[in-house]
């Protein structure tokens, strides 16, 4: 925070949604060393000698790769619960798990990715062939959704993100395009194989 001016730390404080709590503190003390804005006294949370040298080796390393210092201190752009609820629902639980998947790339999570397609995988799997047991009715596929998002919001999300992990909504815009094309696809795929196979 000592490399930035004035005006870049006051913005920060402006979009403070934008930034994590431990990013506006870091800027407060700064401008509290500046004399920019009056000195809050805060007893809870004292900074040990370890923190100190920590914080100045990761953000020596970040200026050395020309790295926003901000960028671990930015709230991350997510697609929310609701999104993967509605892809889950509306789709299948596989494209639900595609959007934990994009959440969990964001987030630096590689394990945890593999642990999510792999659930996809195989829910979709143990669903398709239960269904075949099952009467042929409409809420069946349903029922299997939201079970499938349950699974992948209250126990992926929440192992790997956190329950009350703060972040931005990101746009669904181009996963529903790709989505809907793909479904598009498998429509004719189908019915070209019903009509002249």
């Amino acid at each position: 925070m000592r490399t930035k001016s004035n005006k870049e730390l006051e913005t920060i404080l402006k979009e403070k949604n934008n930034y994590t709590e431990e990013a506006i503190q870091a800027v407060t003390w700064e401008l509290e060393d500046r004399n920019i804005i009056e000195k809050t006294v805060d007893i809870s949370k004292e900074i040990t000698v370890e923190d100190q040298i920590t914080d100045t080796s990761i953000a020596k390393k970040t200026l050395e790769n020309n790295e926003s210092p901000f960028k671990e201190l930015e709230v991350p752009f997510l697609y929310s619960k609701k999104a993967i609820l509605g892809f889950t629902i509306f789709f299948s639980t596989i494209f639900g798990a595609v959007l934990l998947m994009q959440n969990l790339k964001e987030m630096n999570k590689p394990k945890a990715r593999i642990e999510v397609l792999v659930f996809g995988i195989l829910y979709i799997l143990f669903s398709a062939v239960l269904s075949t047991y099952l009467p042929q009715m409409m809420f069946i596929p349903l029922l299997f959704n939201i079970i499938g998002y349950a699974v992948l919001t209250e126990y992926y999300w929440n192992k790997n993100l956190g329950k009350d992990f703060a972040y931005q909504k990101k746009p669904i815009w181009q996963p529903l395009a790709t989505s809907i094309l793909i479904v598009l696809l498998l429509v004719i795929l189908l019915y070209f194989t019903t009509t002249f196979g």
